[in-house]
């Protein structure tokens, strides 16, 4: 039995995992990450839709990450303020995650930004004196003014990893069609 390398079979294949890859990666926001206050945990924080627009359903993914095992820690203790301004427009009081992964939802009902300020006061079952994380959220388009001194605002990128590799696959694939079509020399 002899085995025969197909490019023509291989640049197939490749566009069908490209094209599934495509279909079923969401668009998630990559999370941005950042360390408590108090430097005790890493707080994750992505929407969904990354792009969240005035009146539409957001979720806040949050997750508490071990500074020095980099996995999600069970068991904290939190609270979730969302600011316009100085004005609160929405939360969460005191709550507790076993999982240390919630999905809040949101409606934002104006083009702006908002901060997210998550308050960590536990981890498994011990209090801590509370230490926060906070994060800047565009919505609809919203730009922070020029004279702005917010430094946690994030640019949040519509895809992430995924998207690098379906470009990758979709080029070599592009490079093995069009040899094969063309009669240039196989790679």
């Amino acid at each position: 039995m002899s085995t025969h390398f197909d490019p023509q079979r291989l640049a197939i294949c490749l566009g069908l995992l490209t094209m599934i890859g495509v279909i079923t990666a969401p668009a998630y926001a990559d999370p941005v990450v950042k360390l408590t206050s108090g430097g005790t945990i890493n707080v994750s924080l992505s929407t969904d839709p990354a792009s969240p627009n005035p009146g539409d359903q957001t979720q806040l993914k949050i997750s508490f990450i071990n500074k020095q095992s980099g996995v999600v820690q069970p068991h904290i203790d939190y609270k979730v303020s969302v600011m316009e301004g100085t004005n609160q427009v929405a939360g969460i009081p005191i709550t507790h995650t076993a999982e240390g992964s919630v999905s809040i939802p949101v409606q934002f009902q104006d083009a702006a930004t908002y901060q997210i300020i998550v308050e960590v006061d536990g981890i498994l079952f011990q209090p801590i004196p509370p230490e926060t994380a906070a994060f800047s959220i565009n919505v609809g388009g919203a730009t922070t003014s020029s004279n702005s001194t917010s430094t946690n605002s994030t640019a949040t990128p519509e895809f992430g990893q995924v998207a690098s590799l379906v470009l990758v696959i979709a080029i070599i694939s592009a490079v093995i069609i069009t040899s094969k079509i063309r009669g240039l020399p196989r790679l």
